[in-house]
C-alpha cells in the first residue's frame, strides 16, 4: 500500500478519535435528555425565577396565576398574603367565597342563626340577626332563591399586620319573594329572576391554624 494512503487513513483515525471524544457516541438522532442532570438544572431555572419573584423555593402554579393578575395592587397584595402564609391559593380561595356566598344567604332568607355562626364575624352576625329578627315581628318570610353566581371577582385585597382581607363583588340571579303570614306574595315575583350585586370581605388571620374566613362586612351594589 503506497505510503501516502497510510498517512492519509491514519489521519482520518485520528480525527475521528478526536471528534468521538468530545462529542461522545451520540448521532444526532437521539430524543431529548430526560436525565436526572437536566432535571436539576431546569429545577435551578424554576428556583432562581422564584428569587427574582421574591419567593423561596420552586415556583408554584399559584405564582403563574398571581402574575397574570393585571391589578398591580391586588398582585401585591396577593403576593404579600402568600409570603405571610404559603399555603394560601386565591383560586381554591374564590371557590370557597363562592360556596360560603350561597350558604350565608340560604340560611339568612331560612333564619338559621346557628348556620350564620360559622361564617360571620360578631358584628356582622348581629346585623344579620336583627334583619330575621325584624322580618319575624312583621310576621313575613323570605322565599327566595338563588339561581346562578354569574360573577365573582375580587374588588380589593390587603394584609394587614397578620389578618388577610379580600373583598369580593359578586352578581347573582335570584328569584326574590317575600310573602306575608298567609303566604301571600306581597314583594317580588316567584316567575322572574333578579340580579343582585354585593361586596363581601372575608378576613382570615394567617397565623392561624384554623383555613377558615370568616365575613366581616358587607354591602348592596
Amino acid at each position: 500500500m503506497p505510503f501516502d494512503i497510510i498517512l492519509v487513513a491514519m489521519l482520518a483515525a485520528f480525527i475521528f478519535l478526536r471528534l468521538r471524544s468530545e462529542l461522545g457516541n451520540k448521532t444526532g438522532n437521539e430524543p431529548p435528555s430526560s436525565s436526572a442532570d437536566d432535571q436539576g438544572s431546569f429545577e435551578k431555572l424554576r428556583r432562581a425565577a422564584g428569587d427574582l419573584q421574591g419567593l423561596k423555593g420552586p415556583v408554584a402554579p399559584e405564582a403563574e396565576v398571581i402574575d397574570l393578575e393585571e391589578n398591580a395592587t391586588l398582585r401585591r397584595a396577593y403576593m404579600d398574603i402568600r409570603r405571610a402564609d404559603p399555603s394560601f391559593d386565591l383560586g381554591q380561595f374564590m371557590e370557597g367565597a363562592k360556596s360560603a356566598y350561597g350558604m350565608i344567604l340560604e340560611a339568612f332568607w331560612a333564619g338559621d342563626k346557628k348556620t350564620l355562626k360559622d361564617f360571620l364575624d360578631e358584628e356582622v352576625q348581629a346585623k344579620f340577626e336583627a334583619a330575621i329578627d325584624a322580618l319575624k315581628a312583621d310576621e313575613l318570610t323570605v322565599d327566595n332563591q338563588l339561581l346562578d353566581i354569574t360573577k365573582a371577582e375580587v374588588a380589593a385585597a390587603e394584609l394587614k399586620g397578620n389578618v388577610a382581607e379580600l373583598t369580593v363583588h359578586f352578581t347573582a340571579e335570584v328569584v326574590a319573594v317575600t310573602r306575608n303570614k298567609d303566604g301571600k306574595i306581597i314583594e317580588g315575583d316567584a316567575s322572574d329572576a333578579v340580579e343582585m350585586n354585593d361586596s363581601w370581605t372575608f378576613a382570615r388571620d394567617v397565623k392561624s391554624r384554623d383555613p377558615a374566613w370568616t365575613l366581616v362586612a358587607t354591602s348592596a351594589g
